[in-house]
């Protein structure tokens, strides 16, 4: 079995509601599956390059779990990024420690999906964002699998009624589902 490791990257999964019933519906469904909450280790932004490191050898199947922000990843997750995948650890040589892993973007938007086309509110298709992730794979040699993606995902309380939420959730778990699925 494949040893997976899911790295969130929501800046604070306490207040969310997409982002952590996926994690929680994802824990249930692969109990085995490590989840790292980085706003948790790292609220102050300072992240144990060698540890976070260490995480991504061991793993087999590497998952971004994160919600969209501003078209790209929260800060802390970038920032983790910035930080981890150093020259010679996740690229620049021909034994990178990353070459072979699968990686696969779990993400969710504040916008429905019929927003992100040409000439609506997002003015392209989503999977154009991605791009940069895409090719963070590649030059890093890891195996880009396809994003699950979830659209519509935001809930404002008090101001959207409570069956948003109920479908919110709903939909989270089954994000959780095809997750589990890509992962194999």
């Amino acid at each position: 079995m494949s040893k997976v490791l899911v790295i969130s990257g929501h800046p604070s999964l306490e207040h969310s509601h997409a982002n952590k019933a996926i994690l929680e519906e994802l824990q249930k469904l692969l109990p085995n599956a490590e989840i790292s909450r980085l706003d948790v280790l790292y609220p102050d932004f300072k992240i144990n390059v060698a540890a976070e490191q260490e995480k991504l050898e061991k793993a087999d199947v590497i998952v971004w779990q994160f919600p969209v922000n501003w078209y790209s990843l929260p800060a802390l997750l970038k920032k983790w990024l910035d930080d981890v995948f150093t020259y010679g650890f996740a690229y620049g040589t021909d034994d990178t420690k990353l070459k072979g892993k699968k990686l696969i973007l779990s993400c969710t938007t504040g916008s429905p999906e019929e927003s992100y086309q040409y000439g609506q509110a997002q003015n392209y298709p989503f999977t154009d964002f991605l791009n940069t992730h895409r090719q963070t794979a590649n030059l890093c040699k890891m195996d880009f699998q396809e994003p699950i993606i979830s659209y519509g995902m935001m809930y404002m309380e008090g101001v959207m009624p409570t069956e948003v939420l109920t479908s919110i959730q709903e939909r989270a778990k089954a994000h959780a589902k095809k997750l589990v699925e890509r992962i194999g």
